[in-house]
């Protein structure tokens, strides 16, 4: 056998075991970059570019809950109310990484609670967005006991709580993601 042909076969042998790993992290990656991309944009008030950002993460992976909470926030950031509560629906019943999701799952379930008038799924939403959010972990900034006040005296001012929770929840995803 040639010099040539020594080298040639390992190396196609090497090729075929690689090709097919690195088409399975192209799922991965677009995971990864669409929600890197898509939280740069939604802090530049990109809400456009973000939601496309997060519809490709969750291309990337189906299976994630982030993706889909995030773009239920831009959408209703958008003041796209419906198409809001329809990612953050599915987010809910995503099979993985739903404890990172919960959170911004919660605070614009509630935001759409009220909007639509629908006080008591309002105060549902609000009432866990609350518990987790003071949870020890996130170490709650002055914002989270006026947001708490608001949810024990159920005196809720929407304008003042839709503020509150986008600043929390901006806060939050520098922390956790």
């Amino acid at each position: 056998m040639s010099r040539t042909r020594k080298v040639f076969i390992p190396s196609v042998l090497l090729l075929a075991f690689l090709l097919p790993s690195c088409a399975g992290n192209t799922g991965f990656t677009s995971y990864r970059e669409g929600i890197f991309e898509g939280l740069q944009c939604l802090r530049m008030q990109d809400h456009q570019a973000a939601l496309e950002q997060f519809l490709r993460a969750n291309q990337g992976d189906p299976t994630e809950a982030l993706p889909l909470a995030l773009a239920g926030q831009v959408t209703y950031q958008m003041g796209r109310y419906a198409d809001a509560s329809h990612y953050l629906a599915q987010a809910e019943r995503a099979k993985r990484d739903r404890e990172r999701a919960y959170v911004i799952v919660k605070a614009y379930q509630s935001l759409i609670a009220f909007r639509e008038d629908r006080r008591e799924q309002g105060m549902a939403a609000l009432a866990d967005y609350v518990g987790i959010m003071g949870n020890r972990l996130f170490h709650p900034d002055q914002t989270y006991y006026e947001v708490k006040r608001m949810y024990q005296s159920g005196d809720i001012t929407l304008p003042r709580l839709e503020d509150l929770i986008n600043y929390q929840i901006s806060r939050y995803e520098r922390i956790a993601t």
